[in-house]
């Protein structure tokens, strides 16, 4: 390898270590706050809602998370004078968007049979995919969350189908907008927490 390859190389590998930064303060920190307390609203507003009533407050919570996320890239964008569309963004998004297209259908089919509860388990069991699925873009921390939406979710279902009875009565009192407040609200918050309390200590030390 040559003088010119091996520079060409190292500039290849810092530059996907500032993606994978670019990526991750986007897609944590304020935002996953912004989405656990959308979450707690949406499951506060759907609480005795059915079928698509039900799923409207959550479809609207989504958008305005989304909205809120592409607030986020396009802020680091002008901070870094970086394409807002980066080939990073573009992997990650090809990565985590089959879980979620495949996640929102099933369960929107389970909202038009107003079966609520199924459709929550397939939202929190496809999102915590998706987010494993661009782990090569995310450190640990944000791997764990994906693995507890994914644990949660294959409990929810199998508690909810009556697969496990102990399961199905432990969440006996725990209704789709309840799961997904536990899932997207209560992990969000937590996860939210501590990245903004972590990167807050490391500020004030530097």
């Amino acid at each position: 390898m040559t003088t010119q390859e091996e520079a060409a190389e190292q500039l290849r590998v810092i530059r996907s270590v500032m993606e994978r930064a670019v990526i991750y303060r986007a897609l944590t920190g304020e935002t996953a706050l912004i989405g656990g307390a959308a979450a707690l609203a949406a499951a506060w507003l759907s609480e005795a809602r059915h079928s698509w009533h039900w799923a409207q407050w959550w479809l609207g919570g989504l958008a305005a998370v989304i909205a809120f996320n592409a607030f986020q890239i396009y802020r680091i964008k002008l901070a870094s004078d970086r394409s807002f569309w980066s080939p990073g963004l573009r992997i990650a998004l090809r990565g985590a968007i089959p879980s979620l297209i495949a996640g929102g259908f099933l369960g929107l089919i389970f909202v038009r049979g107003d079966q609520v509860r199924p459709a929550a388990c397939m939202w929190i069991l496809h999102y915590g995919l998706a987010l494993l699925a661009i782990r090569e873009f995310a450190p640990k921390s944000m791997q764990w969350l994906g693995w507890a939406f994914v644990i949660f979710g294959v409990t929810s279902l199998a508690g909810v189908s009556g697969i496990v009875d102990s399961l199905t009565n432990l969440m006996g009192n725990l209704n789709g907008s309840r799961l997904m407040a536990i899932a997207f609200g209560g992990f969000h918050l937590i996860y939210g927490a501590l990245i903004v309390t972590t990167a807050g200590r490391e500020h004030g030390n530097a």
